[in-house]
């Protein structure tokens, strides 16, 4: 495949990037910009290519509509490139750890499989090397507006909640965005869904496979339909949320004809990713943990569920476009005390307010949360701040390694 054209790309980020390297190689004459206005050589170009983090209402879209000019995602690009079956995971939480449980069960089978998307490599750099046999995707509702021609043979969508909706401005509007992972699906290929996901306005004829009802856990025990897999306490992870992510991965792999023996092996090797409920250390009896990854509500709502004893939770960061009251209800009986930081931290003591929530502590930044936290005399500080990191970080990994530095000087001091 040649493209022998202009080519001009939004965003220089992980997505951009690949996109710009890919292109370059296929003939392409490439610039990359993360300008939010229009450069004034727009109409030299043949092709435009969208990074995730683009919102819809940039002008280059109205551009490309009024003028005729092609624009893509960087799955798309991909999409176009890859000739292998796919596996796509979406979701509002559990997308990361459902693909890296997928990496390691196609590992333990011997199968090698490209993971990428929003996790790690760009899909169109990797489709243009080759050289696999899968390709496991993790997609946000941002690159899934920009997918097409992607065809998935086995999507799965972990769950749906508030998120995001600074950019999509409506819940419905999200859960159509998740439901665009099924776009091209066929009667041939699959869509594992949760059971309270509404599927009203799918695009497409997919079989459709319901997590509790075509595989599930019964009494501790993981089936995948009628054929036992093995106990839920043999997972290193714990929690409800990573069963259902145990399970999906599983299932997916079960759907893809890996045997029973390789999955399991594959969940049984898998631990934890860094930033998502990851024990930091202990420091006077409180054990400390980081779910800088805990983007939010319902991502924090998981994680306080695993926590013991008396609790603390540090949490805010940048706003999302939803209200926080389902956050402080749900922890109401569960949580000690919220020491709150970042440039949203003035809605959620409203939410609190509401909620009657009313043991919250205001700090100036996480520093002074986490000094604070550790001479409250809890069992457990929870560092998920159930909102982006935006305001003060690149991303919920940089935000993650500030709470592990800020921990550590506890037994420096």
């Amino acid at each position: 495949m040649k493209f022998d054209c202009n080519v001009l790309i939004f965003g220089s980020g992980t997505s951009g990037r690949g996109a710009a390297k890919v292109l370059d190689k296929l003939g392409a004459n490439v610039t990359v910009i993360d300008s939010k206005t229009l450069p004034d050589d727009i109409a030299e170009y043949d092709l435009f290519v969208v990074s995730p983090g683009i919102y819809h209402t940039h002008p280059i879209y109205r551009y490309a509509t009024l003028h005729d000019v092609p624009i893509i995602g960087e799955i798309g690009l991909g999409a176009m490139l890859n000739q292998k079956p796919v596996i796509a995971v979406t979701g509002t939480n559990g997308k990361t750890t459902t693909v890296e449980m997928l990496g390691k069960i196609y590992e333990a089978a011997g199968v090698n499989a490209a993971v990428c998307g929003n996790i790690g490599k760009s899909f169109a750099e990797k489709a243009e090397e080759g050289g696999y046999d899968r390709v496991i995707l993790e997609l946000s509702s941002f690159q899934l507006l920009q997918a097409s021609p992607l065809k998935v043979h086995i999507a799965v969508i972990t769950n749906l909640a508030e998120d995001h909706l600074d950019y999509h401005g409506s819940m419905l509007e999200y859960r159509h965005a998740k439901l665009r992972i099924s776009d091209g699906q066929t009667a041939d290929d699959y869509l594992l869904i949760p059971p309270d996901l509404n599927i009203i306005g799918l695009h497409s004829n997919p079989t459709i496979k319901v997590y509790g009802h075509d595989f599930y856990v019964k009494d501790g025990e993981i089936f995948l339909e009628d054929k036992f897999l093995m106990h839920t306490d043999e997972l290193k992870v714990k929690g409800e949320h990573n069963i259902q992510n145990a399970l999906n991965a599983a299932y997916t792999a079960y759907l893809d004809g890996v045997e029973l023996p390789f999955i399991k092996n594959g969940l049984c090797g898998f631990d934890v990713s860094a930033h998502r409920i990851s024990t930091v250390g202990e420091f006077n009896g409180t054990a400390f943990y980081n779910d800088s990854k805990g983007t939010n509500i319902s991502a924090t709502l998981a994680a306080v569920e695993c926590m013991r004893g008396k609790v603390a939770l540090i949490a805010g960061g940048s706003d999302k476009g939803y209200e926080y009251d389902v956050l402080f209800l749900g922890i109401k009986d569960k949580v000690a005390v919220v020491y709150l930081t970042g440039d949203n931290v003035g809605g959620m003591i409203a939410a609190a307010k509401r909620t009657g929530y009313e043991r919250i502590i205001e700090c100036a930044d996480l520093g002074e949360a986490v000094r604070r936290a550790a001479a409250g005399g809890y069992d457990s500080v929870l560092f998920s701040p159930a909102s982006a990191s935006f305001d003060r970080y690149k991303n919920y990994a940089e935000r993650g390694e500030a709470f592990e530095r800020e921990v550590r000087k506890l037994f420096a001091d």
